[in-house]
């Protein structure tokens, strides 16, 4: 008993030791690990970060949010491990093959006696029994065993067809992901077009309205004014200030969001492609509404993923039915035993056997109610979300249309607010009205494009739905729409060939040249009464095609049209670094204009069309476009058109 009670008081100090010693407390990380996390953590998105060193464009700009956007990368790691999971099932279906191997020793024989047994009680023993002994003090022994559950296959089998169905419908989710990041894209993409155009126009604006309110403090202060206009005037600066501070905090976060959605570090410094213009061509779609209805319905990754669950239901049929069946396990093995009192120490065993628990069949009719309610489940979730995906494409066909009118609206808005907008200029150029109204105007020039912009923005996006609402990508691009691995596989360096310059001779070419001695118009054909193409300023030269003489005179024939000989002298030159005037050039190039009378501007190229008003003598302005009507000649300027008998051309 003394053995025994020493025996349990140290097994159970030891006991408490080991329970003491295996307590868990929280143990918080220190601010110096915290730091060195945080440090590693900013040096791994500097170096993930890509650099952008040219423009982005659209599809781009979806390409790098597809490879670089955190959630895609998170959804394409789901689908990666719902397939990963797929193989770990099919390791289920497999037999069990186990070894296994021990090792016991005792300080005693584990010797017994034996006695006979008569009556139902065994005789007692007397006298100095005889013991025997079966086994050694020290033993080892091993086996493998090779086991099959039958039935378990069938379950696991039809487990592994519900994950692989698992896996598809993990694959619909990860397309899902990337209708929605597209959308994102597209939508913040000419957000933040529109930001980086109209933020270089706001700036200097706002610089402008600053000037004009320390102006206006300076008036004050001298009482040039009346202190109630001086106020009125500021506090209308300060709203058009206030309207300027909103919109420029509204277009600053646009390309932060677009750099988040492509997966750049905040404060990447990048420029986009797209540019402000105040017309756009609109995009048109070629599918029919019968048609979109029946692709959604074969393409939306919802409705496809509804379907690989009802298939899943199905299955759960399959495996209700099989879990009542009985059970046939099939087993063999080789086994090994060290003991010296055994006559064999290997030998092999095999052998079968049958279970069944009978209390399923008490549970067989319910199981068999909810697998058919599961598929009967599925299929009205499947049709629910088949009539919401057919609203989403009538809805999607809907916005198009209306975001379509809504462009054409800010597109007739814009124009009219251009027009305003020049005219004021060219007021406030001649003080013809205060600086109040021009900065005014001038605002709503620019917000009028900021609605242009953003209408135009809504199309594509609207655009952009409709071919989500079908779950295609037709409107993006096959190149941006790539497998965009989790795994990069590093491509090989191509090798550049070394390129052989061969020099040639060159040989001297002389071309005949003609040089304006004044201001000329280049006529479309070789007579007095044709419609003039173009205006060749002074000094110029342009290449001789050649020259004759018609009864109105000699001509000289050259690439851009036809000019009296008595305007130009004519020489031979040298081809090589000859400049000489092209229609291009010509095309793009804008004239200053010198009124040397008092001019008046029309709305129109002729002499009865209504005045807008007056331009005053010695006053310059930017000539577009010369206009040959009849015998009468026009200039096209920004703000109206001018007859060319009360202005003159100049470099």
């Amino acid at each position: 008993m003394g053995f025994l009670k020493k025996k349990s008081t140290l097994l159970l100090l030891l006991t408490t030791f080991f329970i003491s010693g295996c307590t868990v407390t929280p143990q918080p990380l220190s601010k110096e690990e915290i730091a060195l996390k945080a440090n590693q953590d900013l040096k791994l998105i500097n170096r993930i970060s890509p650099i952008i060193t040219e423009p982005i464009t659209i599809d781009e700009a979806i390409n790098k949010a597809l490879k670089n956007n955190v959630r895609n990368k998170i959804k394409l790691m789901q689908t990666a491990l719902a397939k990963q999971q797929i193989d770990l099932v099919y390791y289920d279906m497999l037999p069990n093959l186990t070894t296994s191997a021990g090792y016991s020793k005792r300080d005693e024989y584990a010797a017994s006696a034996s006695t006979s047994f008569s009556g139902g009680n065994p005789e007692p023993i007397t006298g100095e029994p005889s013991y025997s002994v079966s086994q050694d003090k020290e033993r080892i022994d091993a086996d493998i065993s090779f086991s099959w559950n039958v039935l378990d296959f069938g379950l696991s089998y039809v487990k592994a067809q519900q994950q692989a169905d698992k896996y598809l419908m993990a694959k619909q989710n990860e397309r899902k992901v990337i209708h929605n990041i597209v959308q994102e894209v597209r939508r913040t993409y000419y957000k933040a077009a529109s930001a980086q155009a109209l933020l270089k126009k706001i700036v200097p604006m706002m610089k402008d309205v600053q000037v004009a309110l320390n102006d206006s403090n300076k008036i004050k202060k001298l009482r040039i004014n009346s202190p109630m206009e001086s106020l009125a005037y500021q506090r209308d600066l300060l709203e058009v200030l206030r309207s300027l501070q909103a919109l420029e905090r509204n277009l600053m976060n646009a390309k932060v969001e677009l750099a988040e959605l492509m997966g750049l570090k905040a404060g990447t410094h990048f420029t986009l492609a797209q540019e402000i213009k105040t017309d756009y061509e609109l995009p048109k779609l070629n599918l029919g509404l019968k048609q979109m209805e029946i692709m959604a319905l074969e393409n939306r990754p919802e409705i496809l993923e509804s379907r690989y669950k009802q298939r899943i239901s199905h299955k759960e049929t399959t495996r209700a039915i099989l879990q009542m069946l009985p059970g046939i396990k099939l087993n063999s093995g080789i086994s090994y035993d060290n003991n010296d009192y055994l006559l064999n120490n290997n030998w092999t065993s095999y052998g079968a056997t049958i279970s069944w628990n009978l209390l399923n069949i008490f549970k067989a009719n319910t199981s068999q109610k909810i697998a058919k309610t599961k598929i009967a489940l599925a299929k009205e979730q499947k049709l629910a979300i088949s009539m919401a995906v057919l609203s989403q494409v009538h809805l999607s066909l809907a916005n198009f249309e209306q975001s379509k009118k809504e462009y054409k609206l800010s597109k007739k808005y814009l124009d009219v607010a251009q027009e305003i907008y020049k005219l004021t200029e060219v007021t406030n150029k001649l003080n013809m009205n205060s600086r109040l109204i021009y900065t005014k105007e001038k605002l709503n020039y620019i917000l009028a494009l900021l609605r242009h912009s953003s209408s135009y923005a809504n199309v594509q996006n609207s655009y952009g739905r409709v071919f989500a609402s079908i779950g295609t990508y037709e409107d993006i691009g096959k190149e941006t729409l790539e497998k965009n691995s989790v795994i990069k596989v590093k491509e090989p360096k191509k090798t550049k060939k070394k390129k052989v310059e061969i020099k040639k001779a060159k040989l001297e070419k002389l071309v005949k040249t003609a040089q304006t001695t004044q201001n000329v118009y280049l006529r479309k054909e070789a007579h007095k009464d044709s419609i003039y193409s173009v205006v060749l300023l002074k000094n110029r030269k342009v290449k001789v095609l050649r020259e004759f003489e018609n009864k109105y005179g000699k001509w000289i024939e050259t690439p851009l049209g036809y000019i009296y000989k008595s305007a130009v002298f004519i020489k031979d030159e040298k081809e090589d670094n000859l400049s000489l005037a092209s229609k291009k050039e010509i095309k793009k190039s804008i004239f200053k204009g010198v009124a040397f009378k008092n001019a008046n501007i029309r709305t129109e190229a002729n002499w009865q069309s209504p005045v807008l008003f007056l331009l005053p003598k010695n006053q310059e302005i930017n000539i577009e476009e010369i206009i040959s009507n009849n015998k009468d000649v026009w200039y096209k300027t920004s703000f109206g058109y001018i007859s060319n008998l009360v202005m003159d051309i100049k470099e």
